[in-house]
């Protein structure tokens, strides 16, 4: 029974995790996850809202959740970042109709709000850098990560004018911003998890000092 459970475990893992988790052809590049710092964050999400927005909702975050999580001004986050009169309490959903987006590109974009837990972080990060020029493409363009893929690459004219240390910083906080987006209590566990500790410790302390005092009078 047990060498039964064992072998569908693996089964399990080969049929629906090998596809989800890996990175293609190539091996997925290191990718350090850090959502400690708004300022990176912010990056990320300015190039989200330039670059992605008009294509892939974020529909299960709010634009005012993401505003103070961030420490952005709502009112600069309204008059920079908010695009077609959306208040700020709303999902940020996007305008484009599944009709116009099969018309126009052959398939309605995915909502991404969560992409960053269905996907790892490493595979997000090695796809939006592994674009490369495909005549044979709709779009010219093909990638190593996913094969065939039919989203063009929105990001090409930022990668032709960034030297390859500051478009990989791009990338780097998309990414990030797209880990925090997926899971934004996480910074908060986070926090509580430190005072947790600091609380056990505090306590143990205590707690090992009381232990003494009354080994003593034990003896």
């Amino acid at each position: 029974m047990k060498l039964f459970s064992f072998l569908f475990l693996i089964l399990t893992i080969n049929v629906f995790g090998a596809d989800e988790f890996s990175c293609g052809t190539i091996e997925c590049d290191e990718f350090q996850v850090n959502i400690s710092n708004n300022a990176d964050l912010q990056n990320g999400l300015s190039t989200y809202m330039n670059y992605c927005y008009g294509c892939h909702s974020l529909q299960y975050s709010r634009y005012k959740r993401v505003a103070e999580d961030l420490d952005i001004p709502i009112d600069l986050y309204v008059e920079n970042l908010i695009y077609d009169g959306s208040k700020p309490g709303e999902l940020m959903k996007i305008s484009l109709s599944k009709d116009d987006a099969i018309n126009w590109l052959g398939a309605y974009p995915p909502d991404l709000t969560l992409e960053a837990r269905v996907r790892k972080p490493e595979w997000i990060y090695t796809y939006l850098k592994s674009y490369y020029s495909d005549s044979s493409r709709p779009y010219g363009v093909n990638n190593l990560v996913y094969k065939n893929v039919s989203m063009p690459h929105v990001l090409e004219d930022l990668q032709a004018s960034l030297p390859e240390e500051n478009y990989n910083k791009v990338i780097s906080d998309l990414t990030n911003f797209l880990v925090y987006v997926s899971d934004p209590s996480a910074r908060e566990r986070q926090q509580m998890g430190v005072y947790v500790l600091l609380f056990l410790f505090l306590f143990t302390s205590f707690a090992f000092l009381l232990y003494r005092e009354y080994k003593k009078e034990l003896k």
